[in-house]
């Protein structure tokens, strides 16, 4: 059942909405989301969720001890609230109200969300500073803005809205959870510079290969604001930046002949024993290089193998990158 609180319970108990003078042309701006609009989505929010009545002169950057607002945009787009921990890590990060970002926020972290949940894509607050600069117009609502010199990470996400300023409506803090630690007042540039100053954070990874040996290096990975820390045992794909094949390095001569390993058989020791006794001086130091140059070469034809399997195996890493760009891309 959804609950409001009637007029005058909300001038006897509750402290009036303030304005915090930021929206310039307010008669534009006024609220039009009304109480049956609001009963569409009321699913969105927990049970016992307290909605404040329509009021027509209402604007979304009145303040209150007691209510918060909210915008429309995020609610028929798929979210529900509490907001998942990867889109809170954004808001916790730059500490704007829900009622600032425009609707492309909305939209890139709803994809990302959902990449997240559905593909298992390991992304934080770095991954997202990499892919977009966060900006406004100067009047304190915010939007992702793609790098200089590179296309939208993601498709169809910079449609207009229109009527989107005006399509809010404020929920009493008490009744959701967190509701109290939610913004008092609209956030300004000085707390955005979190965002504009991440950078991508070197840890290490550790991962377990097939002989159970623990292998760790430097990679590459996100660090999320006010979220849990992962296991380190995850190897991401922009890893493989980081993977050179140590077969390209090995030194090859054209001209250089090879020699062939000795054939090994039954009477291969008393052979070699007798072969020892006979050599002496330089020929017996030129019969115990060649023993040694065959030894190790046939070292190095086993890591050469090893080098190529390893290279299937980035091949298909590389492929599964491919792939998730395609995903990526149909999103």
């Amino acid at each position: 059942m959804l609950l409001r609180n009637s007029p005058a319970k909300d001038q006897q108990k509750n402290s009036p909405l303030k304005s915090q003078g930021i929206i310039k042309d307010s008669a534009k701006e006024r609220c039009c989301f009304t109480d049956p609009q609001i009963d569409r989505i009321r699913y969105c929010f927990p049970a016992n969720t307290v909605f404040k009545s329509f009021d027509p002169t209402a604007l979304s950057d009145h303040v209150s001890e007691n209510w918060v607002a909210f915008p429309v945009t995020p609610f028929t787009i798929g979210y529900t609230y509490p907001f998942p921990a990867f889109t809170q890590s954004f808001f916790s990060l730059t500490g704007i109200s829900y009622i600032q970002p425009m609707p492309i926020i909305w939209r890139v972290l709803s994809t990302l969300e959902r990449l997240i949940e559905q593909e298992g894509i390991d992304l934080g607050m770095s991954e997202l500073a990499e892919m977009y600069d966060l900006t406004t117009f100067g009047s304190h609502r915010y939007l992702f803005k793609r790098k200089p010199g590179e296309e939208h990470p993601i498709f169809r996400a910079t449609k207009n809205d229109t009527n989107w300023k005006r399509c809010f409506f404020f929920v009493k803090r008490d009744s959701i959870p967190n509701g109290n630690d939610l913004p008092r007042k609209w956030a300004t540039m000085e707390r955005l510079a979190a965002f504009r100053r991440l950078d991508l954070e070197t840890i290490t990874f550790k991962t377990i290969t097939q002989d159970s040996q623990e292998v760790s290096s430097g990679s590459v990975t996100m660090s999320s604001a006010g979220k849990a820390s992962k296991s380190a045992s995850k190897f991401s794909v922009t890893d493989l930046d980081n993977v050179r094949s140590t077969k390209k390095n090995l030194p090859t001569s054209p001209t250089a002949s090879i020699p062939k390993a000795p054939s090994k058989g039954r009477g291969g020791k008393k052979r070699k024993a007798s072969e020892a006794e006979d050599l002496q001086g330089l020929s017996l130091i030129r019969h115990q290089f060649l023993e040694y140059f065959n030894d190790k070469f046939a070292e190095i034809e086993d890591y050469v193998g090893h080098a190529e399997e390893q290279d299937k195996k980035i091949a298909d890493l590389q492929q599964v990158a491919l792939l998730k760009d395609l995903k990526i891309a149909d999103l």
